[in-house]
C-alpha cells in the first residue's frame, strides 16, 4: 500500500468517525432526555470513547495531539 492510499484511507477513516460521533451524540442527547435510559446511555457513551480513541491515534500520525475531556468530569 502506498503513503498516499495510507493518507486517504486515514482521512476517510476520520471522516467516518466524526460521522458516527455525532450519531451517538444524537442517540445519548434522545435517552437522555426522553427514556432516562442510563444503561442505553452508558452504552453510547463507551462507543464514542472508543471511537475517539481511535480518532485519537490517526491524529497522532500528523504530529497532532488530542486531549479527549470527559464529559462528566
Amino acid at each position: 500500500m502506498t503513503e498516499q492510499n495510507l493518507i486517504d484511507g486515514e482521512l476517510a477513516r476520520v471522516l467516518e468517525i466524526l460521522e458516527q460521533v455525532k450519531e451517538l451524540n444524537k442517540m445519548i442527547g434522545l435517552h437522555q432526555n426522553q427514556s432516562k435510559d442510563s444503561f442505553m446511555i452508558s452504552q453510547y457513551e463507551d462507543m464514542k470513547s472508543r471511537f475517539l480513541e481511535d480518532l485519537k491515534e490517526i491524529l497522532q500520525h500528523y504530529e497532532i495531539e488530542v486531549t479527549i475531556k470527559d464529559k462528566a468530569a
